[in-house]
């Protein structure tokens, strides 16, 4: 408009919007792309452990017997996986603990998060949160199409065929619920056992 300029930059490195919470796994797949791989220090690897492509393992990590990772993947200092495991394209925080039987798919997990036999696909967590043992967060549709997700009372098309939940700060769910594709839950929420949860849940619930 009349009296205002507007710079244009043009780059050939990555670029990508976050207007959603669910680019952010745009740019989790392009980190995780660049990721060097790393064995720190400390590590415990049981027996029958396999590791495959680009890992980054942190200081005092503990992978358990049984388990597969499947690059790329970053898994931060202290976290404990445990048997039965298989992790693929995922970031997992530091001081984090996966649990026997768990799957972790192209999701970002933050920090101090806790697992037990659960299936988290293509989802954001974002730290300190604890996943009842049976609890899923699923990431697509019966139907196959793409996944809405509700913003300000609005439908919006994510254009992703696959996508699970988008969890915050300090959540707590209980054992055997059901997350549905697409579903966002606000900090400080703790979610009972049993449930089936198929709309977002406000922050403090």
């Amino acid at each position: 408009s009349k009296g205002h300029t507007c710079d244009t930059f043009v780059t050939n490195e990555f670029w990508t919007p976050i207007k959603y919470p669910w680019h952010l796994l745009d740019v989790l797949e392009y980190f995780l792309g660049i990721l060097t791989p790393q064995r720190g220090k400390n590590l415990v690897l049981a027996d029958n452990v396999h590791i495959s492509g680009t890992v980054y393992l942190g200081d005092n990590v503990k992978i358990y017997e049984n388990t597969k990772i499947v690059g790329p993947c970053y898994i931060g200092d202290n976290t404990i996986i445990g048997n039965n495991n298989i992790i693929r394209a995922s970031h997992i925080g530091a001081n984090c603990e996966t649990g026997f039987n768990t799957d972790i798919t192209r999701s970002y997990i933050g920090d101090n998060c806790w697992f037990h036999c659960n299936y988290i696909g293509d989802s954001v967590l974002e730290g300190n949160v604890s996943l009842g043992s049976g609890t899923v967060l699923a990431n697509f549709r019966l139907d196959e199409g793409e996944i809405y997700s509700t913003v300000k009372e609005e439908r919006v098309n994510t254009k992703r065929t696959k996508l699970g939940a988008i969890i915050g700060k300090n959540v707590r769910i209980g054992v055997n619920t059901s997350i549905m594709p697409g579903v966002k839950i606000g900090t400080n929420s703790l979610i009972g056992a049993g449930l089936i949860i198929d709309r977002d849940i406000a922050e403090n619930t």
